[in-house]
């Protein structure tokens, strides 16, 4: 009897024990998931509903007023597309690249058209871009799916976010400062398209400058002269040489035609001879006539691209014709580059000479 009430005493005692070690050593709650990682986590999962799956997509920008907060977004959304492994993602270091040589901020501001053109550099199907803005005490950020060659939306993610510990630290890292003139890919855009952020042309000359003239001072605007070479027919030689993978293939501009309202260019697969002598076979480019799988960079001005307006390839009574069209070029030194097919072939540079043929 006296071993059992000591047995007992003893178990009171231990419980006790365990009881008071409990209390003083509880578990911490687990930390809630911050408000921002999850906001990402569901623009990746919309993303992998809304792009055809093995598409390769370029998450471009996240439009903000810090850096820091837009590249924390991208980093996220670049690691769940990898680690989701529904699409083929474009590297981050092939975006850097791009970045520095184009001169844009991950936080700045993007347009469609100049969203497309780097996404014809990079060989995209489609570009992932977004955007941050402060409403009230909370974020608002939006991502957005573009189809590269259609510029049809494929899909677009909005969310509400509180102002987490996380996107609160990011925003006081650091900030950006905005420009009146618009973000640098706004800028580059007009240079692409020739046009002012009001929508007129960029190029303007003026008359009377160093005063007021007879009529009360007005200052009349000159109509605008065709800038770039002379109009006229420019022929190569010798005839600049396409490359693919490195290795020059028989591919050649025979000649290039300029005149007030277009440029256009003649392709032929012979070095040298007549490029209408019936030598068959298909363009160089297939399909020549699709006109976004073709590129031409300004090489004095990298972040001018242009794209042609038309593509022909005549054949009639054993004479082929191959020809690119474009609204008249404004450059003289320049790159041309297809992305019908992988490798690219691409004429790496083309020099117009000062005087168009005799």
């Amino acid at each position: 009897m006296k071993i059992a009430k000591k047995i007992t005493a003893a178990a009171c005692i231990a419980l006790a024990v365990l009881i008071a070690a409990g209390c003083g050593s509880s578990p911490k709650a687990a930390a809630a998931p911050d408000e921002l990682d999850i906001a990402i986590r569901e623009a990746s999962d919309y993303l992998d509903s809304s792009v055809p799956v093995g598409n390769k997509i370029v998450i471009l920008n996240v439009q903000s007023d810090s850096d820091a907060l837009s590249d924390y977004i991208i980093d996220e959304l670049i690691a769940n597309a990898v680690n989701d492994r529904n699409f083929a993602v474009v590297d981050r270091q092939q975006l850097d690249a791009i970045r520095s040589e184009l001169n844009f901020q991950w936080a700045g501001e993007v347009d469609d058209n100049s969203a497309q053109e780097i996404g014809k550099m990079v060989g995209a199907q489609t570009i992932v871009s977004g955007a941050v803005s402060k409403i009230g005490d909370n974020y608002r950020m939006r991502t957005r799916a573009l189809e590269v060659q259609t510029a049809q939306v494929q899909g677009q993610f909005n969310r509400n976010i509180p102002p987490s510990e996380t996107i609160t630290a990011l925003m006081k890292s650091s900030s950006k400062k905005k420009s009146s003139s618009g973000g640098p890919l706004t800028r580059m855009s007009r240079w692409l398209f020739g046009t002012s952020s009001d929508g007129g042309s960029e190029q303007t000359a003026q008359a009377g400058s160093s005063g007021s003239s007879s009529g009360g001072g007005t200052q009349a605007k000159a109509p605008a002269a065709p800038v770039g070479p002379k109009s006229g027919t420019y022929t190569l030689w010798p005839r600049p040489r396409a490359s693919k993978a490195g290795q020059p293939i028989n591919v050649y501009i025979a000649q290039i035609v300029y005149s007030d309202d277009y440029t256009v260019f003649y392709f032929t697969r012979k070095p040298e001879g007549d490029f209408t002598d019936g030598i068959g076979g298909f363009p160089p480019w297939e399909p020549v006539t699709t006109n976004d799988k073709v590129t031409l960079q300004d090489l004095d001005n990298p972040a001018k691209f242009y794209s042609p307006v038309d593509g022909r390839y005549t054949h009639n009574g054993g004479h082929t014709l191959w020809s690119l069209s474009f609204n008249r070029l404004p450059v003289k030194r320049f790159k041309l580059t297809s992305y019908g097919e992988e490798p690219k072939q691409i004429f790496y540079e083309i020099v117009i000479p000062d005087q168009p043929d005799a």
